[in-house]
């Protein structure tokens, strides 16, 4: 069959006056210690443009400038310097917890050893008006949302909410944290999902209480567990990884880290279980720790005691199917431009 190609260069042309002329489009950016992730997506949920930006400090005033510096350029370069902006809508996520009614971010922190060699300063957010700020400065509605959360809604529609109306999210990062779709609504509740006290008489979590789930699991606890049971000085995650699945002598008290880790996320998803019933929840973690196979002791461990999570389940919640997938930042922003699209009028995303 031929194809006259100029057609098909007409009707691309007209598809995209079309689309500058009705469509709307969301800017989607993950703000992550020292580093922004942004994409741009069309009313159909499809990525159309993403970018990356390195952060010098993390200071909420310049962190702002920056999201909107990003978001800016993103329109600009996918979609022109006119394009009017009551078609445009903005998502950002972070990784800690927000008020999302008024787009305020409640408390935002890492340690200085979140970062391996680097070591940068510390910093701490409290109550930052993050969405107002943002709208002010781009004249476009602007949602802000936990990072969990975000991924929750990119689940929804790009991920297991194609086969799952009701489902968990769990995020490993340097902490912990978790959020629910349950049938085919996204949950959008305050969920400190890592401070469930899983083990009465555990170690102190930073939060202060004992025996919470980040008291062993996040990249910075898990570091900090196995440096307390082995004594060794340890450069992040991936040194504690190494060391467990190498031949040291103190090769066994670091996968010992490993399981208790995996427990931990088990007693956590048995929750989750327990009171809303999920038939699928899906893990996001580091690759070194999801990555099970031979030689690869530290995710094995961690994998196989998280996959005994029935044990601590009511017993008519325990059909329930773990995926792991690792972690990508593209994904969390795609997430929050998702989040955002769902409050433009007129368009309604369904699980593709």
């Amino acid at each position: 069959m031929n194809v006259d190609v100029h057609d098909v260069k007409v009707r691309q042309i007209l598809r995209r006056s079309y689309e500058l002329d009705h469509e709307h489009y969301a800017v989607g950016i993950e703000i992550q210690p020292y580093k922004l992730t942004g994409v741009v997506v069309g009313a159909d949920g499809v990525v159309l443009a993403r970018s990356r930006r390195h952060l010098t400090v993390m200071e909420s005033a310049e962190v702002v400038k920056r999201v909107a510096e990003l978001a800016e350029n993103l329109v600009d370069d996918r979609l022109g310097c006119a394009f009017p902006r009551s078609r445009v809508c903005v998502g950002v996520q972070v990784g800690g917890p927000v008020d999302p009614d008024t787009g305020t971010v409640l408390h935002l922190v890492n340690g200085p050893d979140d970062h391996r060699h680097e070591k940068p300063p510390p910093y701490e957010w409290e109550d930052v008006p993050l969405g107002a700020e943002l709208a002010s400065m781009l004249g476009c509605a602007t949602s802000v949302e936990n990072d969990a959360h975000a991924f929750a809604a990119y689940e929804r529609s790009l991920g297991v909410g194609r086969v799952a109306t009701t489902f968990g999210v769990v995020l490993v990062r340097d902490g912990v944290g978790a959020g629910m779709v349950v049938r085919g609504e996204r949950l959008s509740a305050l969920m400190e999902f890592g401070h469930l006290q899983v083990w009465p008489r555990g170690r102190i979590c930073d939060c202060g209480m004992r025996g919470c789930i980040e008291s062993q699991v996040g990249n910075r606890a898990l570091t900090a567990v196995v440096k307390e049971r082995t004594g060794r000085e340890l450069d992040g995650l991936e040194a504690a990884i190494a060391l467990a699945d190498g031949n040291d002598v103190q090769a066994r008290e670091a996968l010992a880290a490993f399981r208790k880790a995996g427990t931990s996320i088990a007693r956590g998803i048995a929750t989750l279980l327990t009171l809303f019933g999920p038939t699928h929840v899906v893990v996001y973690a580091a690759e070194d720790l999801i990555g099970a196979g031979p030689g690869r002791r530290a995710a094995n461990s961690f994998l196989h005691a998280m996959r005994k999570f029935p044990a601590y389940t009511f017993q008519i919640s325990r059909d329930c199917q773990i995926v792991t997938k690792p972690l990508d930042a593209v994904r969390g922003a795609h997430g929050a431009a998702l989040i955002a699209l769902q409050g433009c009028p007129g368009v309604r995303l369904q699980p593709r």
